[in-house]
């Protein structure tokens, strides 16, 4: 039996080919993927696979910065030379754009950031540090109260990732993000 040609590509275009087919998998399939699921989607041989991505992790390593990358791209954070900023506004939108961004997301998310994996190849909290730098900000601004940032970023983020959960187990988004909302802005009065 013939096997048909495989086309030539360039190394970063090969690697993204395997990354892409990993994430599919990923989101149907959630964390029972393995890397021959992978090659077959991605119509490469196990040898290379192996040349762009030597472990498993390495592979999902690569899709969390992609993932994260994405959200920093999509929801980039605005400065003071574009305008004034509403502090509490950005907090609520950014709230917001994680949950839906996060809901499309679910089952990869699961794999990179809540699994073995997770706890092998800890990610340096993104999304805390994107809020604590929103919240000292903020508080330069005076649209802040006089909060420890960090530790009430590590606070808000668990909120809303829960409230990502809640979403993503079938709660009405709508209010789900209201009351979510409401609590960033009473955590964060001035």
């Amino acid at each position: 039996m013939d096997r048909p040609l495989r086309r030539r590509l360039r190394p970063e275009a090969r690697r993204l080919e395997i990354v892409e087919a990993a994430e599919r998998l990923l989101q149907a399939q959630g964390s029972r993927v393995r890397v021959e699921d992978v090659v077959r989607e991605a119509g490469v041989a196990k040898g290379t696979f192996f040349l762009y991505f030597p472990t498993w992790d390495d592979l999902l390593e690569a899709i969390r910065e992609r993932l994260v990358g994405r959200f920093d791209a999509a929801h980039p954070l605005p400065t003071e030379a574009e305008g004034p900023i509403d502090w509490p506004a950005l907090v609520a939108e950014q709230a917001a754009a994680f949950i839906d961004f996060t809901i499309p997301n679910h089952s990869v998310g699961e794999a990179i950031f809540h699994s073995d994996f997770a706890e092998r190849r800890p990610l340096a909290d993104n999304g805390i540090l994107r809020l604590t730098a929103v919240i000292r900000a903020g508080q330069e601004a005076q649209a802040f109260g006089p909060v420890d940032p960090e530790p009430t970023a590590r606070l808000l983020f668990a909120a809303i990732h829960e409230t990502a959960d809640a979403v993503a187990r079938g709660e009405d988004r709508d209010m789900a993000v209201a009351a979510l909302q409401n609590l960033l802005r009473r955590a964060l009065a001035p």
